[in-house]
């Protein structure tokens, strides 16, 4: 990838860290028409940070009422502290001075220098592609923890390996094919991801999910050809109940010395 493609997907990510942005979903009504609709989302940091403030029963400018507190979302404070750390960690890379007290301005100013060293060819592809992949990772977790996905699971094996149960990676036994969806929030099938947690086959978005649809059902007829198949073979058996050696001609064949 080139590196004004690579500043490009990193300029993105940032964006949607630190500052208000638009996704994009396709809805389809019930005559398959398809339309676009743009949803504003505030930064992912700041949803973060409110997650944090709203369990604590607190705002930016000060504490609460003990009565108005709810239960602190432990979880998220971690979270975030965590990711407070990792970019001021970030920020420090590029910068002797003293960090911002807020994780976005820290965020911005690294992207600021961090680009400069990039057009300067002072950074490598692989060192861009792994903030890239470092930064893209803490906007999922924030997005996970902000909305959690529907998980379902289907019942039909897996069409590419035929696999019906497996453990997954938190030690769950469960279906093989699995489903995340956020189509509550969405109201689509755009955010929509299955996963065969055995052959690590992915299905995304809805024209994944119709995919899939059509894989589980072509599978299926094979099977029931097959088992067609086999009871046709078996109804032969029992009809003339064997077979006779005697009818079967083998061609002779010759050997030289």
């Amino acid at each position: 990838m080139h590196h004004s493609n690579q500043l490009q997907e990193l300029l993105e990510v940032v964006d949607r860290l630190t500052q208000v942005h638009k996704s994009t979903v396709i809805i389809e009504d019930d005559a398959g028409s398809e339309e676009k609709v743009y949803i504003e989302h505030d930064p992912l940091l700041k949803q973060l940070r409110e997650l944090v403030h709203s369990s604590l029963g607190s705002t930016v400018q000060g504490a609460g009422l003990a009565s108005e507190r709810n239960v602190i979302d432990a979880d998220a404070l971690e979270q975030y502290d965590s990711i407070s750390g990792q970019l001021v960690k970030l920020y420090k890379e590029v910068s002797d001075a003293a960090p911002f007290p807020v994780p976005e301005s820290n965020l911005r100013h690294w992207y600021i220098e961090f680009r400069r060293q990039v057009e300067s060819r002072k950074v490598s592809q692989d060192v861009v592609a792994t903030k890239i992949r470092k930064l893209n990772g803490v906007a999922a977790s924030i997005e996970n923890k902000l909305n959690p996905p529907t998980i379902l699971e289907i019942t039909a094996p897996c069409p590419r390996c035929d696999a019906t149960h497996a453990t997954d990676e938190q030690g769950v036994y469960r279906k093989a094919v699995v489903v995340e969806s956020r189509i509550v929030q969405y109201r689509s099938l755009d955010h929509t991801k299955a996963r065969c947690i055995v052959c690590s086959a992915v299905w995304l978005h809805g024209r994944g999910m119709r995919q899939l649809r059509y894989e589980i059902d072509h599978r299926e007829e094979l099977r029931h050809a097959d088992k067609e198949n086999i009871e046709i073979i078996e109804n032969l058996f029992d009809k003339y109940d064997k077979i006779d050696v005697r009818s079967i001609s083998v061609p002779k064949i010759e050997t030289r010395a």
